[in-house]
């Protein structure tokens, strides 16, 4: 095979100086701007000017001695200019590459390229760096082939639903915040106080109703969470899912677009999950956790957006079939008395919930209508346990061997966890006193990876179980 070597383009010197944009560049900017109108240059920016350009040639020379060379079956990269640094990678251990292009990479035709391996840290890409549009794609070619993928595409609708499941409402505060804060700054306006303002008039007309304290918060959590959706619809928008025998593509965004390829081999677990608003919907999504994937800790490859629960594992065996059972899974006992156990922790906390609403209301008859309020949601939240604890009663399953399936819930989120048994790190068997009184227990699965996902199976008998984990790894009692 051809060495094929590629420089970085021209715009990895913005990554490069980026760290230092705050500090140096944008102060310079600033009192350049100062210097135009009142002809005044202070000692500050005399000091700062030398340092940025410092800062700048250097970042030209860590641009120039950057290299990536593609040379038979192993990547070689090699960067630094004082500090000299190579790293040669066997293309067998790459578990993902990824690429992305924002607008400016549009107009200025480059890539940004990451490349990952199972051995980097957590959360962060192991190597990024920017190419040219063209030896981007010859790179993505002499890495992975020619490979046929069959394309599969998902409507909108099914990415607002995946959107509206996973965004969140502190999320989009503490994205929006910081942008409406900062717009008021340009704009010469109190933006925020404005929008606070709008808040309590809004929150008025419900005074009747509940709580003003209470109206403010559902307020402030609503604005926040529908900013975070529209981030989260937007980078959703044009989702398509390239598949191929032996590797994985996953295209998403209009504004920002990326592209990232795994092999199915780098994959440590897939989960077929549906939270909350997914379940209002109907809809489950499928995502597997691989190795080195992303720039967040526990970041998982969106495999299925949003898809009806049957039509999810008709994918999900098409896709990744050897990760499907090959033996009939354990499931809890069906009768009454095992149901009232699953239902147990719920019917408690319903009971407490209803004590500590009544105590508290008779103690501060000021605030009764407030704690009546806030007894009620806590009610919503436990009738929701209640409902998941009883779909584990009717849908928990366990399956021990080469492969491993678990399914049960995990917090508020549904969840169905399939690995093969080298991907296992711990599996937990827990039992209380009841368990050792009806002879079941308790069994966590816990999957060795980044993400480590994890999901317990309740009130399932004890002794299958056992002879389960010792057919597949040889253990003893």
């Amino acid at each position: 095979m051809i060495k094929r070597t590629y420089g970085a383009h021209p715009l990895m010197i913005a990554n490069i100086v980026k760290p230092f944009l705050f500090v140096l560049i944008l102060p310079v900017i600033k009192g350049l701007l100062q210097y135009l109108i009142t002809g005044r240059v202070t000692g500050l920016l005399s000091l700062e000017i030398p340092a940025v350009i410092i800062i700048m040639f250097l970042s030209f020379l860590k641009f120039r001695s950057f290299r990536v060379s593609i040379d038979g079956e192993k990547m070689v990269i090699n960067k630094g200019f004082l500090f000299k640094s190579v790293a040669v990678i066997k293309k067998e251990r790459l578990s993902c590459v990824s690429s992305s292009k924002n607008i400016f990479d549009l107009i200025f035709s480059s890539v940004t390229y990451k490349v990952n391996t199972e051995a980097g840290a957590a959360g962060k890409t192991d190597f990024f760096f920017k190419l040219r549009k063209s030896d981007a794609k010859e790179m993505s070619r002499f890495l992975y082939g020619e490979e046929n993928r069959v394309a599969v595409r998902f409507n909108i609708f099914k990415s607002a639903v995946f959107a509206a499941a996973t965004s969140s409402a502190i999320t989009g505060l503490i994205v929006g915040v910081p942008i409406i804060n900062n717009a008021g700054k340009i704009l010469g306006v109190a933006l925020s106080k404005s929008l606070f303002d709008e808040i309590n008039h809004a929150s008025a007309r419900f005074d009747a109703y509940f709580p003003p304290i209470v109206n403010v918060i559902t307020i402030t959590l609503i604005v926040g969470y529908f900013l975070s959706f529209v981030i989260s619809f937007i980078k959703m928008l044009g989702f398509r899912l390239h598949i191929g025998p032996d590797k994985t593509e996953v295209e998403y965004g209009v504004i920002s677009r990326h592209r990232t390829l795994f092999k199915k081999s780098a994959v440590n677990d897939v989960c077929i999950e549906a939270t909350p608003i997914m379940r209002l919907f109907g809809m489950f999504s499928m995502r597997a956790a691989v190795g080195g994937y992303g720039d967040k800790k526990g970041e998982k490859a969106i495999i299925v957006p949003a898809a009806r629960h049957g039509k999810i594992k008709n994918q999900f065996r098409e896709y990744f079939p050897f990760l499907y059972p090959d033996i009939k899974p354990i499931k809890a006992q069906r009768s009454k008395r095992n149901l009232m156990r699953f239902l147990l922790s719920a019917r408690i906390a319903a009971a407490a919930d209803i004590a500590a609403t009544v105590t508290l209301s008779l103690i501060f008859p000021a605030v009764m209508r407030f704690l009546i309020f806030s007894g009620v949601a806590v009610m919503a939240g436990i009738v929701y346990y209640g409902n998941l604890c009883f779909r584990s009663y009717k849908l928990g399953r366990l399956c021990i061997s080469d492969k491993i399936f678990a399914s049960g819930f995990k917090g508020f989120t549904v969840r169905e966890l399939y690995c093969e048994k080298s991907r296992v790190g711990e599996i937990i068997i827990t039992e209380t006193p009841a368990d050792r009184l009806y002879g079941t227990c308790k069994a966590e699965i816990v999957v060795r990876s980044e993400s480590a996902d994890k999901i317990k199976v309740r009130n399932i008998d004890l002794q299958k179980t056992l002879s389960q984990i010792e057919k597949t790894f040889g253990t003893e009692e």
